[in-house]
């Protein structure tokens, strides 16, 4: 049940790192609409980049499970190592953003503003996804879009001591395979309903999409990628063996999935990426320097933001205004992980021990 990977050995914490750079990347053309960024939206993939997270976290998170002296502890630990950053975040873009904002403080202040601190700080951002008078000329008035995915860790983490338990009581392919096939069943059952039903509809949240679209990638269907991580935690010892034959299997199943099957298959070359790269060849020591990853996440989306309704956008060249973002996402992750993340961690965390070994 503990499995066996070598989590002082891999590349996982500098791959998370690519892939919030992934996802900051395809903001930039999102968010601009900027024609020299159209490159970034077209080799560059947000979702690809989310589920690979989903993916590292079923593996990392249940390990953490596995490894806790307690459930409390797990607990602990999770809510250590998430909550401070997205606080913070939440509350200095409430708070800072009323300078943006067109209307004067007091109408700021009001209802809409306690609504949007309200849900947010609780994950269910989609109730509240804008603060009154801010980013209304934007093409897209979101103050922070990419925190739809916390809530769904969040959920995560509360479904993994149900897995664990479920595991010991029935065994661990019964209970993993169930979970997969309902996954599955979510997933693909919605993806089909909201090809039928095209149209937006008035049940939807997002008057752009329709309810099916929006029910197609929420918490059960991204449990899929969840228990592909589980498993490759699970079956390490026997994987380690076949990194050759998994990249063969990698490969072909992109191909496939890229000209027919459409995303069909995605889960499975996207848990053969995660460890490959992963895992395959150790590329040294990148925990010694933090975990600047959640930071890219969940500051870019804001910073871009700002920086579009500043007018910078218009203003700026196209390589002048993305050397500026990727400047202030930078220094904003870092400054993220120095006076709030890393101050959070507990003891046992393995960049706060990974720290101290490096130390001279």
């Amino acid at each position: 049940m503990r499995g066996s990977a070598d989590l002082n050995k891999n590349n996982l914490d500098f791959l998370r790192l690519i892939l919030a750079s992934t996802v900051f990347l395809f903001h930039v053309n999102a968010l601009t609409g900027i024609p020299a960024f159209l490159p970034l939206g077209k080799y560059t993939s947000a979702p690809f980049a989310v589920r690979s997270f989903f993916v590292i976290s079923g593996l990392l998170i249940y390990r953490s499970y596995t490894r806790s002296s307690s459930v409390s502890s797990y607990f602990e630990k999770r809510v250590r190592r998430i909550y401070p950053a997205y606080f913070t975040v939440i509350v200095l873009a409430a708070l800072a953003l009323s300078s943006l904002s067109t209307l004067p403080l007091s109408q700021y202040f009001g209802v809409g503003f306690w609504k949007y601190l309200g849900a947010n700080l609780v994950f269910l951002n989609f109730l509240a996804p804008t603060l009154p008078g801010v980013f209304t000329a934007n093409n897209n008035s979101a103050v922070n879009g990419a925190l739809w995915t916390l809530k769904i860790e969040a959920a995560f983490y509360l479904f993994v001591p149900v897995i664990h338990y479920l595991c010991n009581r029935f065994g661990t392919k019964k209970t993993i395979g169930t979970i997969f096939a309902l996954s599955c069943a979510w997933k693909y059952g919605f993806a089909l309903l909201a090809s039928l039903h095209s149209s937006p509809n008035t049940y939807a949240l997002d008057s752009t999409r329709n309810i099916y679209e929006q029910l197609d990638v929420q918490f059960p269907a991204q449990l899929v990628y969840f228990c592909a991580g589980i498993l490759i935690l699970l079956y390490f010892d026997k994987l380690k063996h076949h990194f050759r034959t998994i990249l063969a299997i990698t490969v072909c199943t992109y191909i496939i999935d890229h000209l027919f099957t459409k995303d069909s298959l995605d889960v499975v070359w996207i848990s053969g990426i995660v460890l490959i790269l992963g895992f395959w060849r150790y590329f040294g020591n990148f925990s010694k320097h933090g975990d600047f990853s959640y930071g890219v996440y969940i500051v870019h989306w804001p910073i871009l933001q700002t920086l579009i309704c500043l007018g910078l956008a218009a203003k700026l060249s196209p390589p002048v205004f993305f050397l500026v973002s990727v400047l202030l996402v930078g220094m904003s992750s870092g400054l993220m992980w120095t006076l709030v993340e890393s101050r959070f961690l507990t003891t046992s965390s393995h960049y706060r021990q990974t720290a101290t070994k490096a130390s001279p």
